[in-house]
């Protein structure tokens, strides 16, 4: 199978056919070690393709730590890149790219990895297309790679894949088709709280199909899935690439499971935005409360506060919680949390960007999405934001580039890389802001 190796633009010069190549795999302006194939400083033997892309023949000199990746998957899956190194290295790897962009000054903590290697994540969505169920192909917006088995997904995820799989078949049943954009199904996704190694974690399972799917059919899909908390069916007539439920039907159990976090509990649906690796959140938050509470913070202010687990887990006791989220039905979700866990707490739909009550916060914690915060956000905290700032961030590289606006009014007083996802490229950090 012709592996492509995707390599930096200038390693493709002199080169005809073959040729031996030198990679450096960190040092890629664009995706880091979101690479299929080499490692750092490999020696490979490479064929030059159309468009100068360059193909991966055969690894000549491997890396010390190279591993025969678990999934039968690896590398076509769009998912994992990182399954043929171990975890120690993929961590000293992730961490130490992103650790020589911060300031020298400034004290970084050793990261922190993943108390699960393997089947952490809480939430996974597979996608139907055509006559197939899996993830989509590396590359791909339209096809995919039939999974029967996933090394980073939930325990649950085996049986509800062969059972959805041979439903799909015996009824002949379409995937959607993304060109055509016609299809019987569309998605299937589960999600499963990861509590104690998911010994005792309850799960949820939507079917997303087309609008006016026969409800016989679902019924018999209903009765072939084992174990269960609930089970959920979408009908969605947008064409968009996500779900947009047109019609929502609880077709058993309940819509909700419970997530521990620590001493919280947190209840789910199939929307709730919560970390997909709670173990290693978990870490995190124990790390940024060991930074918040020696301050005795007066008050907190949580923006892009999703459904408010940071706030409630690291404010102390009397300290005043204010969340800020622009997604209500996330609002929604904390102010049921903070009623159940009988704590009090404000929570208020709004951009961040837009939040304008900066007075009296000693601090504030920001946990923006990949594309970072918002320019009129790093504005509004370089000019009143409070005397702390703990910043929580799944796009480190973007972090980085939003520290040189914060350095006019913040010095980054520490920082620690948390590995919420083995296997992969990516790798969170929380740094912690000081105003100068």
């Amino acid at each position: 199978m012709r592996r492509e190796a995707k390599l930096l633009p200038a390693q493709a010069q002199g080169l005809t056919s073959k040729g031996l190549a030198r990679v450096w795999v960190e040092s890629h302006p664009r995706t880091g070690l979101e690479l299929f194939g080499p490692l750092p400083e490999e020696q490979l033997e490479i064929q030059l393709g159309s468009r100068r892309n360059l193909w991966l023949q055969r690894v000549l000199e491997p890396h010390p730590q190279r591993r025969e990746a678990r999934c039968l998957h690896f590398g076509p899956c769009g998912g994992c890149t990182l399954q043929h190194l171990d975890e120690v290295t993929q961590l000293a790897l992730k961490s130490d790219r992103i650790y020589r962009q911060l300031p020298g000054d400034c004290q970084i903590l050793p990261p922190l990895a993943s108390p699960q290697p393997y089947h952490y994540r809480t939430k996974v969505e597979f996608s139907f297309a055509r006559q197939d169920l899996g993830f989509h192909r590396r590359g791909c917006f339209d096809r995919v790679v039939p999974v029967d088995r996933c090394w980073i997904a939930p325990p649950a995820h085996h049986q509800a894949l062969a059972a959805t799989r041979a439903w799909m078949r015996e009824h002949q049943l379409t995937g959607w088709d993304a060109r055509t954009q016609q299809g019987d199904l569309r998605y299937l996704l589960l999600r499963q709280a990861n509590n104690q190694d998911f010994s005792d974690g309850e799960w949820l399972l939507l079917l997303v199909t087309r609008t006016g799917l026969d409800s016989a059919l679902v019924k018999d899909w209903q009765s072939r899935i084992e174990g269960a908390t609930g089970l959920l069916w979408v009908e969605q007539s947008s064409t968009a690439g996500a779900i947009v439920p047109e019609r929502e039907h609880l077709l058993a159990g309940q819509e909700r499971i419970e997530q521990r976090l620590g001493p919280l509990t947190f209840r789910l649906g199939w929307r709730s935005f919560f970390q997909s690796n709670p173990p290693a959140y978990l870490m995190l938050l124990e790390q940024l409360k060991s930074w918040l509470l020696p301050l005795r913070p007066s008050s907190l202010l949580d923006l892009y506060c999703g459904i408010g687990s940071i706030g409630l887990y690291v404010a102390p006791v009397g300290c005043r919680l204010v969340g800020v989220e622009n997604v209500a039905p996330a609002i929604d979700d904390a102010r049921r949390c903070a009623e159940e866990m009988g704590r009090l707490a404000e929570f208020q739909v709004s951009a961040a960007e837009d939040w304008t009550d900066w007075d009296g916060f000693s601090a504030a914690v920001v946990d923006p999405p990949r594309s970072g915060c918002h320019p009129r956000l790093l504005e509004r905290l370089v000019a009143s934001g409070p005397p702390e700032v703990f910043y929580i961030s799944c796009n480190p590289d973007r972090f980085v580039t939003e520290l040189a606006v914060l350095k006019s009014a913040y010095r980054l007083e520490k920082a620690v890389a948390c590995d919420f996802f083995p296997q992969t490229g990516h790798i969170e950090l929380l740094a912690w802001l000081r105003r100068l």
